[in-house]
């Protein structure tokens, strides 16, 4: 029997993060709200982490029949995306991992594939966006939504936390930075997609200012280092530089028994020369 704490089966980790500093938390609540009725097949083998930013709203999290653990950010650093996302990535508890931000929404079809699709290992996906309103399919994914592996992410240092402190170009530099080492960018099949969810931006949002003039500098900066002197420049390596807390872990009483694989233990040679030759 396995352990109560035991997150073996988990298959996927959906890492969010919020800041709010307005009336409630109703979107993220929301959101949860749709996932929770997705079937229980999938929803047992998947596991959320939520980074609250530091929000001025104090809240409880609510009670949601998910595998899902609560973090909150205890020092007020003024976007600090690639922190949160550091830090969600931290407690994964699966190597595939998809990153995004509350106002997307992944429909049953592209949470179901997500859960079963293979490892990523050194490609990084994106998601084609679909507007909830009217189902206008958008241009190119979502720049800072993605599909990947826990090990690559890192492996590569994850987000450089020398962006935070200011809004804009951690998610084009962890691109960059994920490419120029040899990271194959890819989109999951046409037909699935990420919604861009309606959501209440005067309520249930945050109000911070994006100006984009501090962290062009150092965007241009990082990108003739990283072109001038090779791919492990450009990085800062500053990771979790910050302070935190668990708020609570919660779990989904079923976990799903694995079928038993003899073959497993036999199999071991062909794997690692198949592991070589990836």
């Amino acid at each position: 029997m396995l352990h109560q704490d035991d997150m073996s089966h988990i298959e996927l980790t959906y890492v969010s993060h919020v800041f709010m500093n307005q009336k409630d938390i109703s979107t993220l609540e929301s959101l949860l709200r749709i996932y929770e009725s997705y079937p229980s097949e999938l929803i047992d083998k998947t596991h959320f982490v939520i980074v609250d930013d530091c929000s001025p709203i104090k809240f409880t999290p609510p009670q949601f029949e998910l595998n899902i653990t609560w973090l909150r950010i205890t020092d007020d650093i003024t976007w600090n995306m690639a922190g949160a996302r550091n830090l969600g990535v931290t407690y994964a508890k699966s190597d595939k991992i998809f990153i995004t931000d509350i106002d997307r929404l992944l429909p049953l079809d592209t949470f179901e594939y997500l859960v079963n699709a293979k490892n990523p290992r050194n490609s990084i996906f994106k998601i084609r966006q679909q507007d909830e309103i009217d189902g206008k399919l958008r241009r190119g994914g979502h720049p800072n939504t993605f599909f990947l592996s826990r090990a690559r992410f890192m492996q590569l240092n994850g987000y450089d936390e020398e962006y935070a402190g200011h809004y804009g170009y951690e998610d084009q530099a962890i691109i960059k930075h994920f490419k120029a080492h040899g990271t194959w960018q890819r989109y999951i099949p046409r037909h699935l997609v990420c919604i861009n969810r309606v959501i209440d931006r005067e309520n249930s949002y945050h109000s911070l200012v994006r100006d984009l003039s501090h962290n062009k500098v150092i965007y241009e900066r990082k990108q003739s280092e990283l072109k001038n002197l090779g791919e492990n420049q450009g990085h800062s390596r500053k990771f979790l530089n910050f302070s935190w807390i668990v708020v609570r872990e919660d779990r989904r009483e079923n976990k799903p028994v694995k079928k038993l694989n003899k073959l497993w233990k036999i199999l071991w040679i062909p794997r690692t020369i198949l592991n070589i030759l990836r």
